[in-house]
């Protein structure tokens, strides 16, 4: 009767510990149904204003570089939404890289949809270098597509914005064993900015006209390098891939309050830029020039990232750098005022976050 006890519990006890075997993987990983081996790779979008993980709302399209220990190249992996088959939209999504046995670093170049697309879009595009195997990871560049007008580097936009970028970069080797699964993270960066002008008219705000204006903005920011950096060797102009024009909600009034007859106007042009750096001396910073066309004046001529970048000071909670406040937003709002030739104040503003400042043009 002893030894029959004793059977029946090393059977219970076995049959315990193989369904607890076979179990425990699913148990501690998102529902497997085997014990997953290699390397996982999770994508993230938090690296914003709002301190949000946007990535399963923003990013369409990911393409992940895999280097060796020494930063030698590969092989590629990607994944993409495509109709009705949206895996990076699944917030549990990870990308299995099946990598055999080792250690690797990782570049990864995001946006809203496939590489390939983009190059078949009629928008202006980021052209990346081919890798071949046992190329080094820093042979990675990003080129913005531009042309030649009349001696000057012009995005080529083609009356569209530009696709989104996105990069991650991890330099720190990640080890894949054979025996158990690696996890890892990659934080994403978003590289393109739009911004949002607005001209409007104190004397007479009847008068106002998007026509009578050319807008640009000068940098040098369209080759990137592997690690997000900027090669800064050629200057190159953007110009607005939209403008139009929009009457003013409120009666018109002169620079005094008083009443003047017709409708208001406001002018408006969108730009969309590649990365924006805010540099030690600030004759190396982005350029927005703005010149009336008819009285050859140019009625604005800010410093961009310095400009931008003075939003900043409108959060108390959280308190950023120059240039992290420009890597983390993403969509800005100039309303220039003006007075005849002359630049009276602007507002900036991030609509989605409801932070805005008014600047006089003195401060500027």
């Amino acid at each position: 009767m002893k030894w029959h006890f004793i059977k029946s519990l090393m059977w219970f006890c076995a049959v315990v510990w193989t369904v607890s075997v076979f179990t425990s993987c699913s148990l501690m990983k998102d529902d497997r149904d085997d014990c997953p081996m290699g390397l996982y790779l999770k994508f993230k979008y938090d690296y914003n204003l709002e301190r949000a993980d946007m990535f399963k709302d923003h990013v369409g399209a990911v393409d992940v570089f895999v280097f060796d220990e020494n930063g030698k190249y590969v092989t590629t992996r990607s994944e993409m939404n495509a109709g009705t088959y949206r895996p990076l939209a699944d917030p549990s999504y990870l990308m299995p890289m099946n990598l055999s046995p080792g250690k690797y670093r990782f570049i990864v170049l995001a946006g809203q949809v496939p590489y390939k697309e983009q190059l078949e879009s009629g928008r202006a595009h980021f052209v990346r270098s081919d890798f071949q195997t046992g190329d080094d990871m820093s042979a990675l560049n990003v080129r913005l597509e531009t042309k030649n007008d009349h001696g000057l580097v012009v995005v080529d936009h083609h009356g569209l914005p530009l696709d989104t970028l996105w990069h991650g970069i991890v330099t720190e080797p990640i080890e894949v064993f054979a025996e158990k699964p690696t996890y890892h993270t990659i934080p994403l960066v978003r590289d393109t900015k739009k911004i949002n002008v607005t001209l409007r008219e104190l004397d007479d705000p009847t008068q106002m006209d998007i026509a009578d204006y050319d807008l640009k903005i000068t940098d040098r920011n369209t080759h990137l390098l592997f690690d997000n950096s900027l090669d800064e060797s050629q200057q190159v102009v953007y110009t607005p891939h939209a403008v139009w024009n929009t009457d003013d909600r409120t009666p018109a009034t002169d620079a005094n309050g008083d009443p003047v007859e017709g409708v208001g106007k406001i002018a408006h042009a969108d730009f969309m830029t590649s990365r924006i750096l805010y540099h030690e001396h600030a004759a190396e910073d982005g350029i927005l020039s703005v010149v009336n066309r008819k009285t050859g004046m140019e009625v604005i001529r800010v410093n961009l990232p310095d400009l931008l970048s003075r939003l900043r000071t409108s959060e108390d909670i959280y308190r950023y750098s120059e240039q992290e406040f420009l890597d983390r937003g993403y969509d800005f709002q100039l309303d220039f005022f003006l007075k005849g030739d002359r630049l009276a104040y602007v507002n900036i503003s991030i609509g989605i976050l409801g932070w805005s400042k008014r600047i006089q043009f003195e401060e500027l």
